[in-house]
This record gives C-alpha cells, structure tokens and sequence, in this order.
C-alpha cells in the first residue's frame, strides 16, 4: 500500500473521471465548498433533510482527495480531549460536543451500513499507550476529567495486562 499525498485508498477506488469545471452559472438553495468528509457529509445531510433543496457541492480537485483521503479513516469521538475542551467553553459545552462527536461515529457506521459502502469501518475502541516513561500518565487528566464530568467510562486507563489482552 502507497501512501500519497492524495491518499493511499484512491489507488484502490480505480480511475475517476472528474466531472467537468463548473462554466456556467448556477442556483442553489445549499452550496457546499469542498469534497471531503465534511462538505460530502454536510451535502448528503442536506438533501436528506430537504429532498427538493437545490444542493450544489465544489471541490476544486477530486472529493476525497484532501486531507479526509490522507486521514487513514481514523474518526474518533473527543473524549481524549475533554480537558481542554473545558477549558476553553466549560463543562457542558465541552461534553455537549464530545457527545456529539460520539454520535457522528455511530451514525458513520449506520450510514456505512445502510448504504453498503465498503468504507473497512470497523468501530473499535481507541487505544493510546505509553512506549516510554516520559508518556506515562499522559491521560491521567482525561481520565479525571471525565470521572468528574460524569462520564467515567469515556476514557479509562488499562494496566499493562489490560492492553496486553486488547
């Protein structure tokens, strides 16, 4: 597998022909600027929302080329994050969007599902480990965090057997 600056999986896609650059003028009810998983996501969203609504997406090079074709797949919900989350907007909003993002991977998977696409989603636990002393503890902070939001099970630490058996 080659990794690229456009993405490994679009080798594996096969050929896509661009459709041609946009010439005329045009109306639309919803434009969505960019390709990747956001603006696809945002574009599919709105017609599902509003079937008759004019929704237009542009992206200058091809959709999925970008950063969301070089992320490798990875989406994660921000508990990890949580920490400064707080700290920026405070407790609520913070878990406000961490649960948020939590339910964009559930519905990513349901899409995935009900769709059919062969995305390899495979919901799976995040695992961050220490490969030396100097990152022991390193989510100590999320883990309190989260045990004093209310959310105690977000994150976790694992003891060495504990990872040894994931």
């Amino acid at each position: 597998m080659e990794h690229t600056r456009l993405g490994y999986w679009l080798a594996e896609a096969g050929a896509v022909e661009p459709a041609p650059a946009l010439g005329e003028r045009i109306e639309a009810d919803v434009l969505v600027v960019g390709g990747g998983y956001s603006g696809l996501w945002s574009a599919w969203y709105a017609k599902q929302l509003e079937p008759e609504a004019r929704v237009v997406l542009l992206e200058a090079e091809l959709c999925g080329q970008g950063p969301s074709g070089r992320n490798g797949g990875f989406c994660n919900a921000m508990w990890y994050s949580l920490p400064p989350l707080r700290e920026r907007w405070g407790a609520e909003p913070a878990l406000a969007v961490a649960r948020a993002a939590e339910a964009a991977v559930e519905r990513i998977g349901g899409f995935c599902a009900e769709h059919e696409v062969d995305a390899w989603f495979r919901p799976a636990d995040y695992l961050h480990v220490s490969t030396a002393a100097a990152h022991d503890g390193l989510w100590d902070e999320a883990v309190a965090t989260c045990r004093e939001l209310g959310v105690p099970g977000a994150v976790r630490a694992l003891s060495v057997a504990e990872v040894a058996a994931v």
